[in-house]
């Protein structure tokens, strides 16, 4: 095998289309492919000169291009394959696939590809399975992906949710029909029908426009695969988009479940175990196909972890027996260095930083703490009664004024009143807004590289702090409560650890919320996993270095004894003649 073909076939054992193959087919197919290397800003073809070509991007990646350059352009990324007349159709007459950088495609012609689907038709499922996949990522906006990061999979809720859904809209509208049809054929007073006829006509203008929100809701949710976690978008139009997600190194199980009308619709939910929590994919059409493509990304990463620990044990056995030169870098064993304390950071800002900085923000982040506030519906909460009597008392004064312009009052009199209202703004009700406000601001939630933090501190009172280390975690949980939760999107975030429990009360995102301290859990996990395995490596090379250097000095009395029996050299009791 050439090293060309030996190239593709690489390639091609990393493209899902091909997972049905064994080796044999494989090789047959990528003896097939032909490599097509673009210079950057080459343009691959235009619209009239598409086909029916198959391509894989191996190296580099692709966009469509028009007349006006476009800076956010939906890239073709290495592992991702296309038709060209598929991927340029609904677009401008001009358009071009075109790239930036130099880039690599496995290339197969038209006839060919339709060939090779005719001889290998177990190839034809994964086409048609990925193909609404590969629409929603092109089409799709996800400024959430990494550059270096390659979306694999992309699902929605089965079409029979969406059915299942219009059953409301449709009893409205035809509640809508029946009250015009009563009203038309029955002898009522005008008064009765124009009645029934607002009422018809506004039960099916909601019957509609509730029809459309569910049609857009149910388009809104996405459930994707990355080549580095799997994530659930959720987005309420209008409202909030929301994201739960975890790194499929995190993922101890993938399990499906179905009812009865999911058996019979071909739908289920999929629910991924980690070891903080699961996230539930609900309602997806075929969700052994997204089992499939958790399980083979996952496989992936643990064969690129196995592939990557034994080239940093060569790389290391090699520097530590002077096979290659190379300095030896230092394991950072400590963990980190120390962080500097919450205290010590808020003695240094300025009071008016302290106490009106990051006024209007839910979640703020400085030196890697991310800070947490109530969500606006707990200020609201407590500073409506002052807020409310400062107004009643602005307009109370305007009344007083208008007495007095309108000569019901003396100067005297008018004078009087309004001191007192503007004493009792400024001495009372600005001191309670603000003692409110510091109150609700003072309360606060914390996660740092190695804690989670709870402060509740009443202004000029006493402070309550709890701490517990972020690898203590058991559970993660959260919940959006109420309908007002569920509109605003904000709820509560559950911390178990060990036998503490930490709430994060009315907090923003609670879906977010939960995975910033995943992501903290995670990095810990990752840094420890890290630092254990260089000592490990350390303590295999140490091994091998001694197992080394006693081989050698073996060797060399193996020598010296054959130089003695052929020179007849009597050594003395100190290695001497």
């Amino acid at each position: 095998m050439t090293p060309e073909s030996d190239q593709i076939l690489r390639s091609l054992n990393l493209v899902e289309i091909f997972n049905d193959l064994d080796d044999d087919q494989l090789a047959t197919i990528a003896s097939r492919f032909k490599i097509l290397r673009l210079e950057p800003w080459q343009p691959l073809f235009t619209d009239r000169e598409a086909e029916d070509d198959f391509y894989i991007v191996q190296s580099g990646s692709l966009f469509i291009a028009g007349e006006v350059e476009d800076s956010d352009q939906e890239r073709i990324r290495p592992g991702e394959y296309f038709l060209e007349e598929a991927m340029l159709y609904g677009h401008t007459e001009n358009a071009y696939i075109t790239t930036d950088e130099a880039t690599e495609l496995l290339h197969l012609e038209g006839a060919e590809f339709y060939q090779l689907l005719s001889e290998f038709p177990q190839i034809k499922p994964w086409l048609a399975r990925n193909s609404e996949s590969q629409w929603l990522v092109r089409t799709r906006k996800f400024k959430w992906v990494g550059e270096d990061e390659l979306i694999a999979y992309v699902a929605r809720k089965h079409e029979a949710i969406f059915v299942f859904s219009l059953i409301g809209p449709i009893i409205f509208f035809l509640a809508a029909l029946a009250i015009i049809f009563t009203v038309s054929v029955t002898d009522v007073s005008t008064t009765i029908w124009t009645t029934g006829a607002a009422c018809s006509m506004g039960s099916a203008f909601f019957a509609v426009l509730w029809g459309i929100w569910n049609w857009i809701d149910w388009g809104n949710d996405y459930y994707i695969v990355t080549d580095q976690r799997v994530v659930w978008v959720e987005k309420v139009i209008w409202l909030y988009e929301s994201r739960d997600e975890a790194p499929l190194t995190t993922i101890l199980a993938v399990n499906t479940t179905t009812t009865l009308l999911g058996r019979l619709f071909h739908y289920g939910s999929v629910i991924v175990k980690t070891f903080t929590g699961e996230i539930t994919f609900r309602n997806l059409r075929d969700p052994q196909r997204m089992v499939e493509f958790i399980d083979e990304y996952r496989e992936r990463i643990q064969k690129g972890s196995v592939r990557k620990e034994k080239r940093e044990i060569d790389r290391e056995l090699r520097q530590r027996l002077g096979w290659e030169n190379g300095e030896k870098p230092a394991p950072n064993l400590d963990g980190g260095a120390q962080e500097t304390s919450a205290e010590d950071r808020e003695e240094k800002r300025r009071i008016w930083q302290k106490y009106f900085g990051n006024f209007f923000a839910m979640r703020f982040e400085e030196d890697s703490v991310i800070t947490y506030r109530k969500y606006w519906p707990t200020l609201f909460g407590k500073i409506w009664l002052p807020t409310v009597l400062i107004f009643v008392v602005i307009l109370g004064m305007g009344f007083i004024i208008n007495a007095f312009t309108a000569g019901q009052i003396t100067a005297q009199l008018a004078e009087t009143l309004l001191v007192l209202c503007m004493a009792f703004i400024l001495l009372v009700l600005i001191p309670w807004w603000i003692y409110r406000y510091v109150d609700w601001r003072n309360d606060i939630y914390q996660v740092t590289d190695k804690y989670i933090i709870d402060i509740e501190r009443k202004p000029l009172g006493t402070e309550v702090k709890k701490a517990a280390p972020v690898e203590n975690i058991l559970s993660l949980e959260h919940e959006r409560v109420g309908l007002f939760g569920y509109l605003l999107n904000y709820g509560l975030v559950t911390i178990n650890v060990g036998e503490t429990q930490f709430v994060f009360r009315n907090v923003h995102e609670p879906a977010r919320v939960q995975q910033d301290i995943f992501n903290r859990m995670y990095a810990l996990r990752r840094e420890k996993e890290q630092i254990d395995a260089v000592k490990q490596r350390q303590r295999f090379v140490d091994v091998i270095e001694v197992y080394h250097q006693n081989t050698e000095d073996l060797d060399e009395d193996d020598y010296f004894d054959e130089y003695d029996d052929d020179f007849g050299v009597e050594l003395g009791p100190d290695g001497y003649s």
